[in-house]
């Protein structure tokens, strides 16, 4: 019984004006551009982009390097203690 008169009231608001008005305007709002999203320009976001993804180039090729290391160690230790490969 709570439920059904509460539902009936804050349908009563909402057509008032009252209550719903406020996530339509938000809907509303929201820009498409990821851009202006982020509050940059458009070249700005561009700039930002490209320097994402050559941090990101950088932090591969220093992941890349230090996991030849490592093998090239595994590799050296295996030969000098004539240790099995082990597998996983």
């Amino acid at each position: 019984m709570a439920f059904l008169m509460k539902s009936m009231l804050s349908n009563q608001v909402k057509n008032l004006g009252l209550g719903g008005g406020g996530e339509e305007s938000k809907e509303e709002s929201t820009p498409s551009d990821p851009a202006a999203a982020a509050g940059m320009t458009r070249e700005e976001y561009e700039e930002y982009q490209k320097q994402v993804i050559e941090e990101k180039m950088e932090r591969d090729a220093a992941f890349a390097q230090k996991k030849a290391e490592r093998a090239c160690l595994r590799v050296h230790l295996r030969e000098k203690y004539r240790l099995p490969k082990v597998s996983l």
